[in-house]
C-alpha cells in the first residue's frame, strides 16, 4: 500500500517539479520585462480574481468532492462514465452564469480587493479589462478541474500533473516571441490561451479512452450523487471562500502603497511563487494521492490503515520541507537575486521582496500540513471542519496584518499569514484527532530533531560558501548548492534517518 502510494506521489511530484521549473522560467521572464510595474500589478489582481473562482468551482469541488465520490465507482465503469457526464454537464452551466457575472460586475470586484488602486486609475482600468479577458480563462479551467477529477479516481496522476506546464509554456511562447506586439496585453492574453489548450489536451485524452464527454443534462440535477457533490460541497465552499479572503488580505494590504511602498503587490506575488514550488512539488502532491486512499480506507471504515496513510505521508512532507525551510530562512535574498534581478527587476525590487519570502517560509510547513489536514476531513465526507478553522485563521490574519504592516511594512503582511497558517494547523490536528482517534508518532520526534539539525547544517554551508566565492551569482548559487548537498546527504546517512535508510536498501537491491 504505502509502496503503490510513494509511486503515485513521484509521478505527481515529477510533473508538478517540470511544471514548476517551467514556471521558474516564466517568472524570471516576467521578472526582466515587467519587474514591479504598474502593468504587473494589475495582472496580478484581475488574474487572482478568477483564479478564486477557479479555485472554488474547479480545484476546489473536484478534490474536496467530485474525486472522493467518484472514487467510489471507480470499479463500476457504466455508472461512472454517466456521473461523469452530468457532473460535467452542470459545470458548464455553472461556469456560464459564473463568467457572464464577473464579466459584468469586474470593476467593483477590483476596488473590492484592491482598494488601493482608487488612487491609480491607470492600474485600475488596466486591471478592470484584463479581469473580463480572464473569467473566459475560468470557464476553461473550471472544465479541467472537472476532468482532471475523473482520472484522480481512476488513480491515473500522470496527465494531471503534466497538463498545467502548457500555461508556463503559453506564458513563455508569448512573452517572448509577441510582447513587442501587445506589450501591456501579452500576460492576460496567454492566460487565456493556457487555459485553452488544457481543456483540449484533457478533453482529447478521455476522448480516446473512449470517455465521450456528451451533454447529459437529464436527470442531472436529480441524480443522487450529483446532489450528494453538492450538499457536501456547500461547507467547501465557504472553506475555500475563506481561504482565498485570507490571499485576498495579503493582496488588499499591500495595495495601500503609501504604507507599503510601490511594487509591494508584485513583492508578493514573487515571494510567493518561490514559495509555491516546494509547496505544490510536496505539499499538494502528497495530499492530492493520500486523499483518494484514505477516502477508500474510510469507506471500509479501516482506521488503522488510514492513520497509516496520513503517518507516512507527514514523515514524507517533513523529510523534504524542513530543510527546504533552512534554505530559503539562509538564503531568501540569494535566491531571489540569483532567479529574479534582471532587467526591470531592480535592486529596490529585490530588498521589497527577500523580506517577504522570509515571512512565508516561517509558515512553509505549516502550508504543507494544512493541506494534507484538510484532504483528511474530505476523505471522512467532512467539509464543514476545514470551513470553521479556516474562518478563525482568517480573523486571525486580519488582526495580525493590521499590527505588523506599520513595523514590518509588506514583510509584516506576510508573516501574518504565516502565523495565521500555524494557528490553522494545529487547530485541524487538533480536530482530526478528535475525530478518529490518537495517532501514534513513536520515532518521528527524533527524526524531526535530526531534520532541524540537517536542515541548520545544510543551509549554514549553504550560506557560507555562497561568502567565501566571488565569482557571479549563478556560479556562486551552484556550488553553493553543491556543497549544501553534499552536506546533506553526508549528515542524513550520519544521522541514519529513515529516508536516508530507504534510499540505501533500494540502491543495494539495484
Amino acid at each position: 500500500m504505502l509502496k503503490r502510494l510513494a509511486k503515485n506521489t513521484t509521478v505527481l511530484s515529477l510533473g508538478t517539479l517540470f511544471c514548476r521549473i517551467l514556471g521558474l522560467i516564466r517568472d524570471i521572464l516576467i521578472a526582466t520585462y515587467f519587474g514591479t510595474s504598474k502593468i504587473l500589478e494589475a495582472f496580478i489582481v484581475a488574474f487572482r480574481i478568477p483564479n478564486v473562482f477557479r479555485s472554488l468551482l474547479g480545484e476546489g469541488f473536484s478534490d474536496s468532492v467530485a474525486t472522493p465520490v467518484l472514487s467510489e465507482y471507480h470499479n463500476q465503469r457504466e455508472r461512472f462514465l454517466l456521473l461523469g457526464r452530468r457532473l460535467f454537464s452542470v459545470s458548464l452551466i455553472i461556469l456560464g452564469i459564473v463568467v457572464i457575472l464577473g464579466i459584468l460586475f469586474s470593476k467593483y470586484l477590483v476596488i473590492v480587493i484592491a482598494p488601493g488602486f482608487l488612487k491609480d486609475s491607470y492600474k485600475l482600468s488596466l486591471a478592470n479589462i484584463f479581469t473580463k479577458i480572464t473569467f473566459f480563462y475560468l470557464f476553461f479551467m473550471g472544465l479541467v478541474a472537472v476532468m482532471c477529477s475523473f482520472l484522480y479516481a481512476l488513480k491515473k496522476f500522470a496527465l494531471p500533473a503534466f497538463v498545467p506546464s502548457l500555461f508556463s509554456i503559453s506564458l513563455i511562447c508569448g512573452i517572448l516571441f509577441f510582447r513587442r506586439y501587445l506589450h501591456n496585453y501579452i500576460l492576460v492574453l496567454s492566460v487565456l490561451v493556457a487555459g485553452l489548450l488544457q481543456f483540449l489536451s484533457l478533453y482529447l485524452y478521455l476522448l480516446s479512452k473512449k470517455m465521450r464527454l456528451t451533454f447529459e443534462f437529464r436527470n442531472s440535477f436529480k441524480d443522487k450523487d450529483i446532489i450528494r457533490m453538492f450538499k457536501l460541497f456547500v461547507p467547501r465552499i465557504w472553506s475555500s471562500a475563506v481561504y482565498h479572503l485570507n490571499v485576498f488580505v495579503d493582496t488588499i494590504f499591500a495595495s495601500l502603497s503609501w504604507i507599503v511602498g510601490n511594487g509591494a503587490l508584485a513583492a508578493i506575488y514573487y515571494a510567493n511563487r518561490v514559495i509555491q514550488f516546494p509547496l505544490a512539488l510536496i505539499g499538494v502532491s502528497i495530499a492530492r494521492v493520500a486523499m483518494v486512499d484514505l477516502s477508500g480506507f474510510h469507506k471500509e471504515n479501516n482506521l488503522e490503515d488510514f492513520k497509516k496513510v496520513l503517518i507516512f505521508s507527514f514523515q514524507n512532507i517533513l523529510f523534504f520541507i524542513i530543510p527546504i525551510t533552512f534554505l530559503f530562512l539562509f538564503m531568501a535574498k540569494e535566491i531571489i537575486k540569483v532567479v529574479f534581478v534582471h532587467g526591470k527587476f531592480s535592486t529596490y525590487s529585490l530588498f521589497l521582496t527577500y523580506p517577504v519570502l522570509v515571512s512565508y517560509s516561517l509558515g512553509l510547513f505549516f502550508f504543507c500540513g494544512i493541506k494534507l489536514l484538510v484532504n483528511s476531513f474530505y476523505s471522512l465526507k467532512d467539509t464543514l471542519t476545514p470551513a470553521k478553522t479556516a474562518t478563525f485563521a482568517l480573523i486571525v490574519n486580519i488582526l495580525l496584518s493590521a499590527i505588523f504592516i506599520f513595523p514590518l511594512q509588506v514583510a509584516g503582511v506576510a508573516l501574518a499569514s504565516s502565523l495565521a497558517g500555524i494557528f490553522n494547523f494545529f487547530l485541524l490536528y487538533r480536530l482530526l484527532i478528535k475525530r478518529i482517534g490518537s495517532i501514534n508518532w513513536k520515532g518521528s520526534l527524533w527524526e524531526v530533531v535530526k531534520l532541524l539539525i540537517l536542515g541548520v547544517l545544510t543551509a549554514g554551508t549553504t550560506k557560507v560558501v555562497w561568502i567565501i566565492l566571488e565569482y557571479n551569482k549563478y556560479i556562486r548559487i551552484a556550488l553553493s548548492f553543491f556543497a549544501g548537498g553534499i552536506i546533506f546527504l553526508l549528515v542524513g546517512l550520519l544521522l541514519k534517518l529513515r529516508h536516508f535508510i530507504y534510499l540505501k536498501r533500494w540502491i543495494l537491491r539495484r
